[in-house]
């Protein structure tokens, strides 16, 4: 039932068509109510943006329905290319999923060595800098003459050296952890004012391999494998964790100088030796390289008086003059020049050095017998590349 009003008090033209009295009500409480209005017409903002995100959802929603039918038409196709050959037994229904189209082409990359990777991509940008740096802080970080203030003789050091060998690579550690793990050593020598004993140097060992371990390696050996495996239970877990804090206080918890093995492949890198020799010469020169830098080591008269900068130069130029017997277009001597100037240490002296690495190298069964175990872990021949 609708509800008529006076034309003429309403001020509508007759012309116009009859509306309902409840409609005029409302328009006119509109009006007159400001608030209401207000509210009213933000009503209808909030209506016409909650239509918009509905049909945008709306829209993605439907993509991803196109997505998902498309794959699974792909997923029914290929069951049906290959139902022929799907083994039929009662009772059993088999079902056969493959890939859709688009992930079939994603080739999966094998592993690799990222440490070696991910350093030669750094070293190709910042191998001046990071040489550089290392160098002068080898002046505060080299241990030097640090066995001079204990009772602990050169020989037994070297035969702890041999140990460290033979441990680290048993427990396939990185070459990096076993050059720590020395540095660490002797910069605790080197810093400790407490003058330490021959009984002193197996706890050192051990808890420098440790310490090492957990800065170096991603699975570090835990204390419980040190405690049973390295030490033979001859040291307590007390002792190993008493030691690790009285070194890492001593040397001021620097650990992040650099080795000689950071040394030796930061000059490699740095005068593009890689460039200048065929590439199985260049494995073989950086596994001469490697031998030589933890052949060094073992002696004590001839690490503790140079500098790692120094000493890598000087085994660089021995591992140069066996592998020119090799390439004959490769000058040992021209390049070694080129060497020392730029990362700017004295040629004679070098020379020098280099001579007595050189016959170490010749005599060192002679220099240390029984030690047999850098032999037994880093020997190599010149074949074992080209297999």
């Amino acid at each position: 039932m609708e509800i008529k009003y006076n034309r003429s008090l309403s001020g509508i033209p007759e012309n116009q068509q009859q509306q309902p009295l409840r409609r005029i009500t409302k328009t006119y409480i509109e009006n007159r109510d400001p608030v209401r209005r207000n509210l009213t017409m933000l009503y209808n903002e909030d209506t016409q943006q909650i239509n918009k995100s509905m049909l945008s959802s709306n829209n993605d929603l439907r993509r991803k329905m196109i997505n998902q039918e498309r794959v699974k038409r792909s997923l029914n196709q290929d069951v049906l290319e290959d139902k022929e050959n799907v083994p039929q037994h009662k009772g059993i229904t088999t079902k056969l999923y493959t890939l859709p189209q688009e992930f079939q082409n994603i080739i999966i990359k094998p592993k690799f060595d990222h440490t070696i990777q991910e350093n030669k991509n750094l070293q190709k940008f910042y191998t001046d800098e990071i040489f550089f740096y290392l160098k002068e802080q080898e002046k505060k970080s080299t241990p030097l003459e640090c066995l001079d203030n204990h009772s602990i003789p050169s020989n037994l050091r070297a035969k702890m050296i041999d140990w460290m060998v033979e441990v680290l690579c048993s427990y396939k550690c990185t070459d990096q952890t076993f050059f720590v793990a020395v540095r660490t050593m002797d910069f605790y020598f080197s810093k400790s004012e407490k003058q330490l004993e021959v009984s002193d140097l197996h706890l050192c060992g051990v808890t420098s391999m440790f310490i090492a371990a957990k800065y170096e390696e991603i699975h570090p050996m835990k204390l419980s494998v040190v405690y049973e495996k390295i030490a033979h239970k001859k040291l307590s877990t007390d002792q190993i964790k008493k030691k690790e804090s009285e070194i890492l206080q001593t040397i001021g918890f620097d650990l992040v100088g650099g080795t000689l093995f950071d040394m030796y492949n930061l000059i490699l890198t740095n005068c593009f030796i890689e460039s200048k020799l065929l590439e199985k010469n260049y494995k073989y020169l950086k596994k001469l390289c490697l031998y030589l830098s933890k052949m060094v080591l073992y002696d004590y008269e001839i690490c503790s008086k140079n500098n790692y900068t120094l000493l890598a130069a000087a085994l660089i130029f021995v591992a140069f003059k066996i592998v020119e017997q090799l390439e004959n277009s490769f000058n040992a001597d021209s390049q070694i020049k080129e060497v020392a100037q730029i990362i700017q240490v004295d040629q004679d002296q070098l020379v020098e050095v280099a001579a007595k690495i050189l016959n170490l190298a010749k005599n060192f069964e002679k220099h240390f017998p029984n030690l047999e175990n850098l032999k037994k872990f880093n020997g190599f021949q010149l074949e074992d590349d080209e297999q």
